[in-house]
């Protein structure tokens, strides 16, 4: 373990030699747009409040709270990795300091499964949001809140958790039409 936090130490270092004043504002509205999730569980609300676009907002919020439960409830505690600052105290973040456990990144997990999942339904409508996404997971270097890796398996993770609720979801969906015809 001591190589992986040596590289993600060293990977940071050369990502807060970036900061600047104009940086800093973009990030802060990047990593607050990711606090708790919050634009993934709006956009996935308009989506479902949308006729046309419903199957995607459905999906969009399943795939979140899977991630979510799986992540924040079951891997944070089972890890328990301290974050950077935490480990070297000496780290400015810039921002307030997050309280949970740093692997997975949340912020990073929470960003990949709905913007993945808008991507497989819409590639158009995905890529914007895959942007979005990308945003908020640098945000988290950028501040120090998360190691490399954290950001690493946090879209693995969203994006494994977003795969599977597609595939089961449209089986139930398909199951359903096939009893009801």
């Amino acid at each position: 373990m001591g190589a992986i936090t040596e590289f993600d130490f060293k990977l940071l270092d050369a990502i807060s030699e970036l900061r600047c004043e104009a940086l800093t504002v973009i990030m802060k509205v990047f990593s607050y747009l990711g606090s708790g999730g919050i634009i993934w569980i709006v956009t996935g609300l308009i989506l479902t409040a949308i006729p046309k676009t419903r199957k995607i907002g459905i999906f969009s919020l399943v795939a979140l709270a899977v991630e979510y439960t799986v992540g924040d409830l079951m891997i944070k505690p089972l890890i328990a990795r301290e974050r950077p600052f935490i480990q070297h105290p000496w780290i400015d973040t810039i921002i307030k300091h997050p309280g949970s456990y740093s692997f997975p990144s949340g912020h990073t997990s929470s960003s990949a499964a709905v913007s993945f999942m808008i991507f497989l339904h819409n590639k158009k409508a995905g890529i914007p949001m895959m942007i979005i996404a990308v945003l908020i997971m640098f945000s988290r270097l950028y501040f120090c809140v998360h190691f490399p890796t954290d950001i690493l398996f946090g879209v693995i993770h969203g994006v494994l958790w977003t795969v599977i609720v597609y595939i089961l979801l449209n089986k139930i969906i398909e199951k359903k039409k096939l009893t009801s015809q």
